[in-house]
């Protein structure tokens, strides 16, 4: 009976692991605090109401004023692949390595530029 639970649970959780990964709803924010997605908040500050209130510092805070003038295809090339504009960099190279998919960026996108 007790095995006949856990393996139970564990395709629950699975079927709803799959869910998740391929549910279009999603957002952006998720994705920016997910450790198994972008988990971009393991270095990056947002603005209070914005997300959670992490002393991370690895990378820059993230607001309006410091992605002003950061455009869609600018932050996309980011995302897809920092070490092209900065080989010396930590931030993992999303599109490049699969760690998230081409809406899945879009959807960050989409978050980062609604940060006040």
């Amino acid at each position: 009976m007790r095995r006949s639970l856990r393996i139970l649970a564990a395709a629950a959780a699975l079927a709803s692991a799959a869910a998740w990964a391929q549910s279009p709803s999603a957002s952006g924010r998720d994705i920016f605090l997910r450790a198994d997605k972008g988990n971009c908040i393991a270095c990056h500050q947002v603005p209070e109401g914005a997300g959670p209130a992490v002393r991370a510092n690895m990378g820059p805070r993230l607001d309006a004023a410091r992605l002003k003038g950061w455009d869609r295809a600018r932050l996309r090339a980011l995302l897809d692949d920092p070490m092209r504009a900065n080989p010396d960099t930590v931030m993992p190279p999303y599109g490049r390595h699969r760690l998230l998919d081409a809406g899945e960026i879009e959807r960050v996108i989409d978050y980062l530029h609604a940060l006040p």
